[in-house]
């Protein structure tokens, strides 16, 4: 492999990338702040493999939107107590609907 990285037929050139990272993991924090800031749902580690990917901007930013939009899903078909695949339009609409309304409370 040396060299290279190989995405099924594709052999893509081996490239030097600098991910810096800045944040912090808020376990000082008082529990209200912990509870008042909103879920993220592209983990640090999924960003990582979407920037070493060597896909083009827009196709990264695709990439990550997929990403979380898979993760939300998951965590809407928690939620709601169905699978993931009887989800629709209409109960992730609830959904959000019914997240609006908890957090505005």
């Amino acid at each position: 492999q040396g060299g290279s990285l190989h995405h099924s037929n594709l052999i893509m050139p081996r490239r030097m990338y600098r991910l810096v990272v800045r944040g912090c993991s808020g376990e000082n924090q008082p529990e209200e702040k912990k509870k008042a800031e909103r879920q993220t749902f592209l983990t640090l580690e999924e960003a990582g493999l979407v920037e070493v990917s060597g896909l083009s901007t827009h196709e990264r930013f695709l990439c990550r939107l997929t990403i979380s939009s898979l993760n939300l899903m998951r965590v809407i078909s928690d939620q709601e107590g169905c699978p993931i695949e009887e989800l629709n339009a209409g109960r992730i609409c609830d959904w959000f609907v019914k997240d609006k309304l908890k957090r505005e409370q």
